[in-house]
């Protein structure tokens, strides 16, 4: 195993590190996990080279989704794949439309199949996507989205503009290797009063940290992943950074497929008890994991500005 000498977030010395676990999904050896005690980063090491990262997401990427999530989630077909994901749009509409402006030109980072564009498309704004993905960049090309590969594409287009009244990346952040210089790049192409919001797993997440089931630690630390996140990693990464922002929790998996993992070892449980147990049941659970803060999602808010 290789050790890192510094803390690829704070850069706190090699004693503030230590292992969070060698169990590395889609890795072949050789990487693990280490937890940073001065600033609570997690991160991989060594991470992906830019070429293992061009390579993977151009080509990899949706094979090795499908293989954790399984065919129901429609990683090669972006129409299984919006399809999938309706319950996801309806679960971030409810804090979007409390920070989204009224109107305005959007942009997606990491759009994958575009569910989240379409209906604020329908609702008005000017939607644009950022999609590595071959398979699902050429979907919303093809149904008339402006969609590029990166945000260097995206700058160097004719028409980009390079201004947004909104930017949004969901379960993207933890993919870049530098996510301070990825949010002040963002912020800059933000118009003033523009807003940026991203989502995160959350490393508190209770399968992780209250439940300990062996399996669900052997999948949830992916190789995809350059970092995961606790509040507080967030927050040091956020204070970093000259703008405004807030922290909000979240949760994305029910009940009833933390019951499947508890006793199957395996994803695909979500709602699948939901109509013995009752949505009150449901909703309680997920409130109660949000209160205590082992919810398994974290979402910043950012906006142009000092924090006051």
């Amino acid at each position: 195993m290789s050790l890192p000498t510094r803390c690829a977030l704070c850069a706190a010395a090699s004693d503030q590190l230590s292992v969070v676990t060698p169990h590395v999904y889609g890795d072949h050896g050789g990487r693990a996990f280490f937890r940073c005690g001065a600033c609570d980063a997690i991160f991989l090491h060594p991470g992906l080279s830019p070429e293992e990262e061009r390579k993977f997401y151009a080509a990899e990427f949706e094979g090795f989704m499908r293989g954790r999530a399984g065919d129901a989630g429609g990683w090669t077909q972006p129409e299984k794949h919006i399809a999938a994901n309706q319950g996801t749009v309806a679960r971030r509409m409810r804090y979007l439309k409390e920070v989204l402006p009224a109107r305005g030109r959007v942009l997606e980072v990491g759009c994958s199949s575009g569910f989240m564009l379409y209906p604020l498309a329908d609702a008005g704004y000017d939607c644009v996507g950022i999609e590595p993905s071959g398979v699902f960049r050429d979907y919303l090309q093809a149904r008339g989205v402006d969609c590029h590969d990166s945000l260097e594409a995206l700058l160097a287009a004719p028409k980009a503009g390079g201004s947004f009244d909104a930017i949004m990346h969901f379960f993207v952040l933890e993919h870049v290797a530098d996510p301070a210089a990825f949010l002040r790049a963002q912020l800059e192409m933000l118009r003033p009063g523009g807003v940026l919001v991203c989502e995160v797993p959350n490393a508190a997440d209770a399968l992780v940290t209250v439940y300990d089931i062996p399996a669900f630690e052997r999948f949830y630390w992916s190789v995809a992943h350059h970092w995961y996140f606790t509040e507080g990693s967030l927050r040091h990464l956020l204070g970093r950074l000259d703008c405004a922002w807030e922290l909000r929790r979240d949760q994305r998996y029910d009940l009833s497929n933390h019951m499947v993992w508890a006793r199957d070892g395996k994803p695909g449980g979500m709602c699948r008890y939901t109509p013995q147990l009752g949505g009150e049941i449901e909703d309680a659970y997920r409130e109660a994991l949000i209160r205590s803060g082992h919810c398994d999602t974290l979402v910043a808010v950012l906006r142009k500005g000092k924090q006051e």
